[in-house]
């Protein structure tokens, strides 16, 4: 498979390093299950209502999203997490603006997945997320853990109730990709240059064989790139092209950000997705829902 043409989409970065990190600490150990229950609201009020108690000063938000706070202490703490956490993978933060607006953004997009989560219903008790923290206890120094990271017991227990409902609304996505769809068998002439391209698509018209010139371009798989669904491919317009190809027909030459493309497809057939494909789509879903998500929601970031 030539993985340039293939979505190498991100995993949400919604605290995927922190993912990492609880991960890092018992590789084997299983996550609680969201138990979905029936939703009751309760009864409307009968008695006339008295006067309200005076409440509490707000405890101040980074971010509110559909009414509800990103406490700015909780997102303090995870930036400077994130900052350990590159500095610890090697890795360079850009910047201190670019680093607090990947922090912002994996809660915020958080906080949506958890919600809709409770929406269906998905409740985490606070018994089963003890019990997560008692199992990750038995297996590992914990507390020096904590302490290396800077979470208190309150900040640990809260971030992994978080991610456990989080954790629902994304299996519940990534389970709408279907095993199996309408894919087409391609293989492609890629060109650097465009002089390249037109040289191949003069032979194609003389009546030379597609696979021939192919592997004039790519000696190694003559740019056969294999099963493709819908959705896979990194560039838009190849993929278009693929869709609406007959059987064995090839393409106009495709121009991209890499180079020039002209496809053709062997085979057309309902089959199963393979594993890498399957994952490639439940990530493109994922990535969509999150989008189509904010985009109805309402989000107010509070910090500067």
């Amino acid at each position: 498979m030539n993985t340039m043409l293939t979505k190498q989409t991100k995993l949400t970065k919604s605290f995927l390093w922190i993912f990492i990190l609880l991960l890092s600490l018992s590789a084997c150990s299983k996550a609680a299950t969201p138990e979905v229950v029936e939703t009751i609201l309760p009864e409307a009020p009968t008695a006339t209502p008295t006067l309200a108690e005076p409440t509490a000063t707000p405890i101040p938000a980074a971010a509110i999203v559909n009414g509800e706070p990103v406490p700015l202490n909780w997102f303090e703490g995870e930036l400077a997490r994130y900052l350990q956490a590159q500095e610890a993978m090697g890795l360079t933060v850009e910047s201190d603006s670019a680093a607090r607006d990947v922090v912002l953004n994996d809660l915020i997009d958080q906080v949506l997945l958890a919600q809709a989560a409770r929406e269906e219903g998905a409740v985490i008790s606070d018994q089963a997320v003890q019990d997560r923290l008692d199992e990750l206890a038995s297996e590992v120094d914990l507390a020096a853990w904590m302490a290396e990271w800077g979470y208190s017991e309150a900040d640990l227990f809260q971030s992994l109730k978080l991610q456990l409902l989080a954790g629902f609304q994304r299996e519940k996505i990534a389970e709408s990709v279907p095993s199996e769809m309408e894919q087409v068998e391609l293989r492609q002439i890629f060109a650097y240059t465009e002089e390249g391209a037109k040289r191949a698509m003069v032979g194609l018209n003389s009546g030379r064989d597609f696979e021939e010139v192919a592997f004039e371009y790519d000696p190694v798989t003559g740019g056969y790139l294999g099963w493709i669904p819908q959705g896979y491919l990194l560039i838009p317009a190849v993929e278009e092209a693929a869709f609406s190809l007959a059987l064995e027909e090839h393409s106009e030459i495709i121009e991209s950000e890499i180079g020039y493309h002209i496809v053709t497809v062997l085979s057309r057939e309902e089959r199963s997705l393979s594993a890498d494909a399957r994952l490639t789509l439940q990530r493109v879903a994922l990535h969509n829902w999150i989008e189509q998500t904010r985009a109805k929601s309402e989000i107010q970031v509070v910090i500067d």
